[in-house]
């Protein structure tokens, strides 16, 4: 786990980044006292990616499917609230 100073973490920022990505923390010291740790972040899916999507269906299915029937008369009700 490297260890390095302010001066020199804001002179190689994008490399130290590369490292802590790739799984590498790295400390970040100031007069040799440690301040922070660098270490990668799990992205959340971002707005309308497939894990997005995906995320969103799992937690938004109904328990029992509906059929053709069902479907289509949520929709008209859906449409008479539009008027």
């Amino acid at each position: 786990m490297p260890t390095v100073g302010v001066l020199e973490a804001r002179n190689n920022l994008s490399v130290l980044i590369k490292k802590a990505k790739a799984g590498e923390e790295v400390i970040i010291t100031s007069r040799d006292i440690p301040q922070v740790r660098l270490v990668p972040v799990e992205p959340a899916p971002g707005h309308g990616t497939g894990a997005a999507i995906l995320m969103w269906l799992e937690s938004n299915m109904p328990s029992t499917p509906r059929t053709a029937t069902q479907i289509e008369a949520d929709i008209a009700l859906e449409r008479e609230a539009w008027d």
